[in-house]
């Protein structure tokens, strides 16, 4: 979609089978038929010449190709799994009713306080290729508390009217329920949008878990495996 920087990789530029894309900020994935050529080469570019650009690939396949399955990367996994919100998810979170933090206020991202924004979470450029783009794209929402962001919540991607959920939570905020305020709201924001918004997670993260499935989200499927590969 050219909405993000990064690469692609196949097997045949005229007619590719098998698929590697990297985004610039080293999340990965490969999809397609597998092409035992194009694997071994995909190998060697990972685990041998190491010639990626970020610190770390996070890489995702909806099936592992054959050097993955050997247990010497076995120290490389994790699970993720993957979560969606339902009409009736998104009709009990409508009717819910949380306590409301004092001093606390939901906003939005735009020209006059993206920099700011930025400054406080890094993360405007983490995805996105400008401030502009982030305001327009990322559909974030911020909880403020005192005047001063506390959480946020974005779409790191959006493709096919979903929104991939990222949330950020500063340190001297967290445990107090500012990310459920940010979570919340920008789940309003998407289907106000018409967007589907997805949530995805390491299985040990218990923090995200448990905010996923208090505002409704339910499980796409079971977990998937997932591999960190260092520089």
């Amino acid at each position: 979609l050219d909405e993000q920087n990064g690469a692609v990789f196949v097997d045949d530029v005229h007619t590719p089978a098998q698929v590697y894309v990297e985004h610039a900020f080293g999340f990965a994935q490969i999809f397609g038929k597998r092409v035992e050529k194009f694997e071994q080469e995909l190998e060697r570019y990972l685990f041998i010449d190491k010639l990626f650009s970020p610190d770390k690939i996070r890489l995702y396949a909806p099936y592992l190709p054959g050097f993955l399955e050997s247990s010497v990367h076995e120290s490389l996994r994790s699970d993720r799994q993957r979560f969606h919100m339902t009409a009736e998810g998104f009709s009990r979170l409508s009717q819910t009713h949380f306590k409301t933090l004092k001093d606390a206020r939901l906003g939005e991202v735009d020209a006059s306080n993206v920099e700011w924004i930025e400054s406080k979470f890094g993360i405007v450029r983490r995805f996105w290729r400008t401030p502009d783009d982030f305001i327009k794209k990322a559909n974030a929402t911020v909880a403020f508390y005192n005047g001063t962001p506390a959480s946020i919540c974005y779409s790191a991607a959006v493709a096919d009217h979903c929104a991939e959920i990222d949330v950020l939570t500063l340190p001297e905020h967290r445990k107090l329920g500012f990310a459920k305020v940010a979570v919340i709201g920008f789940i309003k924001r998407c289907f106000s949008l018409s967007l589907q918004p997805l949530w995805d997670c390491f299985t040990n993260n218990a923090g995200s878990m448990s905010i996923c499935k208090s505002v409704g989200f339910t499980a796409l499927r079971e977990p998937y495996p997932f591999f960190t590969i260092s520089k």
